[in-house]
Formats: C-alpha cells, structure tokens, sequence
C-alpha cells in the first residue's frame, strides 16, 4: 500500500473558527483609534472571551479530514472493534524513540509516531511543572505480531470474556498506529490499573491531556461504545485542534466526535484466524 507523503501525514491542523479573524480585525482597528499602549489590556480582553466560547464542530465536516478516518498514516484514524487497520501489517515509517529526560521515563525505549511522541514529551514536562511526578511510558508502538502474542496471553490469563475487555484482537490496536501510549507514575502506583485515574498524576492527564493533543481513549463511562474496561493510562493522540474541540464540546469519545457508530464487538465477520 502507498504511503502518504509527508504533507498528508501526520497534518497539525488549526481549523480556527471565524470569531478568530472578527478579534484580529477588532484589534486593528483598536491599536489604529486608542494607539499601542492600550492594546495589550484590549487583546487580553479578547482573548479571555475566544477562550470562553466553545469552539464549532467545523472540523469534522470537512470531507477530506473524514476521507482520513481509515488511513493509518493519519492522525484521524479511528481504530475500533468495527474498524481493522489496513494493511494488517502496517507499521508508521515515522517511528522515532521517545526521550527520556529529568520527566519522563523511557527506560523501555519504546517508540511512537513523531508527532505523538514529541507531544508526549510535552505533556510530561507539563505534569511534572504542576508538580505531578515523572512520568513513566509502559507501553506505546505495538507490532500486528506483538499484539497477536499479547492478546493470546490475555485469553491465557483472563478468558476469552474478560479479554475481550482489555485487550484488542491483532489488527484492531490504537498501538499500532503509533499514536497511542499507555503511561503511569509509579511514585503513585497504580500503574496499568483503573485505580490511576484518582491519583494525582491520573487526574491532572485526564484533565490536561488535550492541551497536548492527547484523549483518555477508554472511559468508566464509555465501554457500551467501545467495547473496552476503564482504561486512564491509555492515550491516544489525536492532534491538538481535535483534542481541543473534543474537551471543549464534552465529547468522551471518538465514536461520538466523528458521528460513527459504535463497537462494543466485533462484527460477526471477524474471524479468529484473522484477529488473533
């Protein structure tokens, strides 16, 4: 299969809505009648009020932005229990290893997507400038073949039932696209458990997380849409304009956002000798 050039992937789009260009125009005009000196109180006025308007759904109505929704080159993707990454084999030709540093901690030295990888590096500075603690990545790029293996140990461990829940069949991962990261801090604990989500640490990334472009995938709410248990650790990168939009509109998930159906199973098609 082709790969996308480089100006189609990964594309970090800014979708700004008109109010943006009514503030540019208001601010010229204000420097032009009251000079420069009143300008910094006038466009910090404005700014507050940009903020606090909930931004238009425009982005999803874009037909090519759409058109992107079953590229796995694409930062749109939407990988579900209906939805099979294709080819099956797809491995993102941009993988690059996330750095560890003085916050973040990459002793695996797992790799993700470019994009998600420098935004995670992002985040964790920010966590740990709020005084959150150093964050650890348990888990990010997962192979078809990887995945394969790790859902078969699911099954092994928990049965077929319970697997289902907490892990994806091979071809059906967030991880292997590359945009998704499972992350902890274990100063905290709770690392990989449900319990993460009312640490510290959990709370500030559920809160947070979008100002970097990532979403908390699986909620405690949410498992009727996408068939997956209450996952805090894993995030799924989806590019800063959707995550803003996302929280600014309350959505919980990417079902809802892109107006699909949801997947809490697998379509009757799916076969063990291709899922698992």
């Amino acid at each position: 299969m082709p790969q996308s050039t480089p100006l189609y992937r990964r594309p970090a789009f800014v979708f700004g809505p008109p109010l943006v260009m009514a503030i540019a125009g208001v601010t010229l005009l204000i420097q032009a009648a009251f000079g420069a000196g009143s300008l910094g109180v006038v466009k910090q006025k404005l700014e507050t009020l940009a903020e606090a308007e909930t931004p238009a759904f425009t982005i999803r109505e874009s037909d090519w932005v759409r058109a992107k929704l079953t590229d796995p080159n694409s930062v749109f993707v939407v990988v579900n229990k209906h939805r099979q990454i294709n080819p099956k084999s797809f491995e993102p030709n941009d993988l690059v290893k996330v750095q560890s540093s003085k916050t973040l901690d990459n002793s695996r030295k797992l790799v993700l997507s470019q994009e998600a990888a420098s935004a995670l590096e992002e985040m964790a500075q920010g966590l740990s400038a709020a005084g959150q603690g150093k964050l650890f990545l348990n888990s990010a790029y997962r192979s078809y073949d990887y995945q394969a293996e790790l859902f078969i140990g699911k099954v092994k461990q928990y049965g077929k039932a319970e697997a289902l829940l907490k892990s994806a069949r091979a071809g059906y991962s967030e991880h292997q696209t590359g945009l998704a990261a499972d992350v902890s801090v274990p100063e905290q604990g709770c690392a990989i458990l449900a319990c993460f989500g009312n640490t510290p640490a959990g709370k500030w990334i559920h809160e947070h997380s979008w100002k970097y472009g990532f979403i908390v995938r699986y909620l405690e709410t949410t498992t009727s849409t996408t068939g997956y248990a209450y996952e805090p650790w894993h995030l799924r990168y989806v590019g800063k304009e959707v995550a803003r939009l996302y929280h600014a509109n309350g959505i919980q998930t990417l079902e809802e956002f892109w107006g699909l159906p949801p997947a809490p199973d697998y379509l009757s098609a799916t076969t063990e000798s291709t899922s698992n």
